[in-house]
């Protein structure tokens, strides 16, 4: 197993911020799309391109 040096995911986490009302609708969008057993990133990330894909 690799790990990966604590520099690294200072920047990870801090990429990743939402408020609730974003992390209920990002979940509400997985729900929806069956995408429940999917990485969480994973599913922000398809969440983000649909949001693009509409405006």
């Amino acid at each position: 197993m690799t790990k990966h040096k604590t520099t690294l995911s200072m920047p990870r986490r801090q990429g990743f911020r939402c408020s609730g009302q974003q992390l209920d609708a990002i979940m509400r969008f997985a729900e929806e799309r069956k995408l429940d057993e999917q990485p969480l990133q994973w599913v922000v990330a398809q969440y983000c391109r649909a949001r693009a894909k509409a405006a």
